[in-house]
């Protein structure tokens, strides 16, 4: 899908998250993340690197924690359950189970959309989308270095990871907890050695903070303008038809 406008991708993605965002159904987000997982298979197959599989796992763990706090804090409405945990009474509600459904949902569908345009956009691509949305220059830079930059860590945690895991530093929850200390020190350091040695580099090839593309993108069309568009407003619709015609609560 590099073949893809990819302004085109962005307007997509950017409609898909609103529309997540902006409704108030259940269904809504469920739906954004079914496309996004679709978009997503197509695009790299589910195929990622370990460490990358590591954070997505991780960031999946910290949505299921967020949702359990956000159901757990809102109250309203009849209680579904309830339980003790060292002396206090805990209690979830209907509205807080709902609440906290709707947040891990729309990240979740947040998360797929995102990924989808990250795996399926290179770098002077997205330089070349942001340029055409007439973004300041200097907001475009730091974006595409952010983005770039962040991927040289995660190549630099791998090689730090499988090391440790070489010397059998993660046997024991000891041994885990110290390892994962030093992997933590050890990455921020190779993170400024890593900044310093890429200015250099950057200043020794006359970077002035434009990303020029040798190979153009695709142009955007009207079909692509439409697709948002449609996108939007027929989830919109849905959402609008649910909430007003739906006898559920979804």
């Amino acid at each position: 899908m590099r073949r893809w406008p990819p302004l085109g991708k962005l307007l997509l993605v950017l409609s898909l998250l609103i529309v997540s965002l902006v409704s108030t159904s259940l269904l809504i987000p469920i739906a954004v993340f079914v496309i996004g997982m679709v978009l997503l298979i197509r695009s790299t197959r589910l195929r990622f690197p370990q460490v990358i599989s590591l954070a997505l796992l991780e960031g999946m763990i910290i949505f299921l924690i967020g949702a359990l706090i956000i159901a757990l804090i809102t109250k309203g409405g009849a209680v579904l359950f309830s339980f003790h945990i060292l002396g206090l009474e805990l209690s979830i509600t209907e509205e807080g189970l709902q609440r906290g459904l709707q947040v891990f949902l729309r990240a979740l569908a947040g998360a797929a959309v995102m990924l989808f345009f990250a795996t399926s956009t290179p770098i002077p691509h997205f330089a070349s989308a942001l340029r055409q949305l007439r973004v300041p220059s200097y907001i475009t830079e730091l974006v595409i270095l952010v983005y770039r930059y962040s991927f040289l860590l995660f190549e630099q945690l791998e090689v730090l990871y499988t090391a440790a895991q070489c010397r059998v530093g993660f046997r024991g929850a000891k041994n885990k907890l110290r390892t994962t200390a030093q992997l933590a020190v050890g990455l921020f350091i190779r993170s400024l050695e890593v900044a310093e040695r890429s200015q250099i580099a950057l200043y020794c090839r006359n970077f002035k903070g434009d990303f020029p593309t040798f190979r153009p993108p695709a142009k955007m069309t009207a079909a692509w303008a439409l697709i948002p568009v449609f996108a939007f407003a027929a989830l919109y619709s849905l959402n609008y038809w649910i909430t007003t015609f739906s006898y559920f609560g979804w």
